[in-house]
């Protein structure tokens, strides 16, 4: 064996490695509750964005299942309505709702500002920033104005509620952010250009911040879910391009509430980014190693089944 081979195998023996420990490690992260939340001081209280379907549903169920009072957002308000009253039934938390329209400005800061406001008052312990939609048309034949709403949407409400709950939070030493990315963020996707770019956006984001925070108490996750059950893709835009949920194997979908388990169970681990399910991970993983020729086959074949959400 020359040298040279020699040098590939041990450089294939430690990606390897790798690769079996960052597949393995989450799922120990995953099956032990996070501290964070064991350690929730009384009255703490959440703001879910898109909290009225779906993976912000979930998430506005577990955190009242864990003693968190909540302000659920979104712009369906019977809908709205329905779960705040279901969770003071259940949970006996308060339970309050805002509707906004999070692809205009003045809904972004209606939120912000009652985001601000709780985060001040050393009421709010966690913010998710849930809200988003998905496309399906390629980028030159979706208006314009499509595309700036899913970056109000997606980025700039984000970034924009993040930066008003954050003072407070580290006055206070002590919050959680959770910024809903996918993992279409590591597969730019044709199809679903501005979706994908903005979802890495949120990667980006969250890590470089959690950067900033180190030490602060105060804990940053982006949480790169795959296909979850919700009603993500009834959406419009997929009705009419025909998707089939039993067009994608069984065993890449996850419910919203696993999802949600996963990403409450490792706020605060030091983890910034979740990603459940191994084969999602395996995805994340192997999007940084695979050939290019098969990174191409890939994203073709998710940009032909919809949007990961």
């Amino acid at each position: 064996m020359n040298m040279l081979t020699r040098w590939f195998t041990l450089v294939g023996a430690a990606v390897s490695g790798y690769a079996l420990w960052k597949l393995a490690a989450p799922e120990v992260v995953q099956r032990r509750r996070s501290p964070f939340l064991d350690t929730a001081p009384p009255d703490a209280t959440a703001l879910v964005t898109g909290a009225s379907s779906g993976i912000g549903a979930a998430f506005a169920r577990r955190l009242a299942r864990y003693g968190y009072h909540l302000v659920l957002h979104g712009r369906r308000q019977e809908r709205l309505d329905a779960l705040a009253e279901d969770l003071r039934q259940r949970y006996g938390v308060r339970a309050r709702t805002v509707n906004a329209d999070l692809s205009r400005e003045e809904g972004i800061q209606h939120v912000a500002a009652l985001a601000e406001e709780l985060a001040e008052a050393g009421a709010l312990d966690i913010l998710v920033n849930n809200a988003g939609f998905g496309t399906t048309e390629r980028f030159a034949e979706l208006p314009a104005e499509r595309h700036l709403a899913m970056l109000n949407v997606h980025v700039t409400a984000s970034v924009c509620l993040t930066r008003a709950v954050l003072p407070g939070m580290l006055a206070r030493r002590r919050g959680g952010v959770i910024n809903v990315a996918s993992v279409a963020g590591w597969f730019p996707l044709p199809g679903n250009v501005t979706y994908s770019a903005t979802k890495r956006y949120l990667v980006n984001f969250s890590q470089a911040l959690q950067m900033e925070l180190w030490g602060s108490g105060v804990f940053v996750q982006a949480l790169c879910p795959g296909f979850t059950f919700s009603e993500f893709h009834d959406a419009p835009p997929f009705r009419a391009v025909g998707f089939r949920r039993d067009a994608v194997p069984s065993v890449l979908w996850q419910s919203a509430e696993q999802v949600v388990e996963a990403s409450l169970n490792q706020l605060g681990s030091g983890e910034v980014i979740c990603v459940p399910g191994a084969h999602n991970r395996a995805l994340v993983l192997l999007s940084g190693l695979l050939p290019r020729s098969a990174v191409q086959t890939a994203r073709r074949l998710m940009g032909g089944l919809g949007v990961l959400g």
